[in-house]
């Protein structure tokens, strides 16, 4: 039976997880993986973290199954933090086993619909994506986001493939830090993004998964602000992996606004997918992340560590701007400087990246997309001298 199997498509950070530990060579550079990694090579965990599962351990008297959309005071909790005062009554929200998750349920949900609606996605964006939707059977359109040759994001033409969106699709987007661009919109770019959602009565669904690299946490719950003080539905998939350094503990989130008369069939519909997938979702990374955000002490403990880590990420972006300019007199990857949060695209051809690792012993996920917060100090000559050499420069 089983050789029957459909030949499924291996994502492209496995892919290249994969070609990096069948590198024999001992000074390759592996900038696949998306995760932080301090100046030692550690993805730490946090000292907020590790106090809060002390307290845990001391207090949790229970292991129980929580309801299927997971714990009422961490959505809550969330909720309020990230939406501000434009989460009330009128949301939906569930608990879930990261962002993925969050996705996978609104995916499932969408392709329910009696009238399937078209998800219109930016290119390039999070690999993830048209998996999660292809899985589901939702219906989806790319349209262009950025040019990684040029280094730029191709604003107008994203603007002008939506206004051929009907009432009733949506738009899947992400919040800063974009990945695997780095490229965010402005805050007039983004604007007017809503003003043509808003004229078409498209839906604004937004990723948020890098809370806190940005600008900080409370500056990058903004754009998830604007969309929910506007729009009467609309959706917001959270992942709290990188904020809080809690990778393999699995905690996210899915809020929902609705209009007051669907609020109990979506609630209802939520639940119903969440036990056909999930059942239940895990809860130590959301017990973790809720009794931080409810202890004062504990929640400043962690806004440091996360001051930290994007303070360090963006001074790597700066030191590979200031390192071109200075062994180079280049400015080629001044771009970097500009973006934001872990990931951002090379400006190379499929075959100048494969040079690139053969070359170079520097592995980079298909497409060009490096992981700069994997960067330690004396790697940043050695990818910017690659990335020259494989540029003909």
């Amino acid at each position: 039976m089983f050789e029957n199997l459909n030949d499924y498509p291996v994502d492209p950070i496995m892919i290249g997880a994969d070609y990096f530990a069948q590198d024999p060579r001992d000074d390759k550079l592996n900038l696949t993986v998306g995760v932080y990694q301090d100046e030692h090579g550690h993805t730490p965990i946090l000292q907020a973290v590790k106090e809060a599962e002390r307290i845990l351990v001391e207090t949790q008297v229970s292991k129980s199954y929580l309801a299927l959309t997971g714990d009422a005071e961490y959505c809550n909790l969330l909720g309020l933090d990230i939406l501000g005062s434009a989460f009330g009554d009128e949301w939906v929200a569930a608990q879930t086993s990261g962002g993925a998750v969050a996705l996978r349920v609104m995916a499932d949900l969408v392709a329910q619909l009696p009238v399937s609606p078209t998800v219109w996605l930016q290119t390039p964006t999070y690999g993830n994506y048209i998996p999660i939707l292809t899985a589901a059977g939702a219906k989806y359109q790319s349209i262009p986001y950025y040019d990684r040759i040029r280094s730029q994001i191709t604003f107008e033409q994203m603007l002008e493939h939506l206004r051929h969106a009907k009432a009733g699709d949506l738009f899947l987007m992400q919040g800063y830090c974009h990945n695997p661009t780095g490229a965010d919109m402005s805050a007039d770019q983004f604007d007017a993004l809503l003003d043509v959602l808003d004229e078409r009565g498209v839906i604004p669904w937004i990723d948020l998964a890098y809370l806190g690299f940005a600008q900080g946490w409370e500056a990058d719950s903004d754009v998830a602000r604007k969309i929910a003080d506007r729009f009467d539905e609309c959706i917001v998939c959270i992942t709290l992996s990188k904020s809080f350094g809690i990778y393999r503990d699995r905690a996210g989130a899915l809020f929902v606004k609705t209009r007051q008369a669907d609020k109990s069939k979506m609630q209802r519909a939520v639940s119903a997918i969440v036990r056909s997938g999930a059942s239940h979702a895990p809860d130590h990374g959301p017990s973790v992340v809720r009794t931080i955000m409810g202890d004062p002490k504990l929640k400043n403990m962690w806004l440091d560590d996360l001051e930290t880590m994007r303070l360090r990420v963006r001074g790597i972006r700066q030191n590979i701007v200031q390192t071109e300019r200075s062994n180079h007199d280049a400015d080629i990857l001044g771009y970097i400087g500009t973006q934001s949060g872990m990931f951002s695209l090379l400006p190379i051809t499929a075959e100048q990246e494969h040079a690139l690792t053969r070359d170079h012993g520097i592995h980079v996920v298909q497409g060009g997309r490096v992981n700069v917060a994997r960067l330690k100090p004396d790697d940043i000559s050695t990818l910017i001298n690659a990335t020259h050499d494989v540029l003909g420069l």
